[in-house]
């Protein structure tokens, strides 16, 4: 589910604009990328996909990369780095580390590695 839920967020975030740092047409393009892979990464772990947990795997890190890229697009990472590592809030950014720690953690990687195809 949580994988659904930052899908629907990281698509408020193509749509809408920043206030601290405008996010480039990259940027955009790569939280594109993430809401697809929230989505196909959601479905293959609901049915059991190894490539789906990959592709969530690879889709959590993906806001983290569009905010470092806007960032260095827009001046310096030294002037916006709490825009890097936090985005545009502190519970925005807890739901990002989370899923990253969740889809990471050592339980979940034994489970795919036993029961997914």
């Amino acid at each position: 589910m949580l994988l659904y839920i930052d899908g629907f967020f990281a698509l408020l975030a193509v749509i809408s604009t920043s206030v601290n740092v405008p996010l480039t047409i990259f940027a955009r393009v790569l939280l594109v990328a993430s809401v697809v892979g929230y989505v196909y990464g959601a479905w293959g772990i609901a049915n059991q996909k190894k490539l789906g947990y990959q592709i969530a795997v690879a889709a959590s890190f993906i806001p983290l990369l569009a905010r470092t890229v806007a960032t260095f697009s827009a001046g310096g990472p030294l002037q916006n780095l709490g825009f890097i590592f936090l985005g545009s809030g502190l519970i925005g950014a807890l739901f990002e580390y989370g899923l990253i720690a969740l889809l990471l953690h050592n339980q979940s990687r034994e489970h795919v590695r036993i029961w997914f195809d």
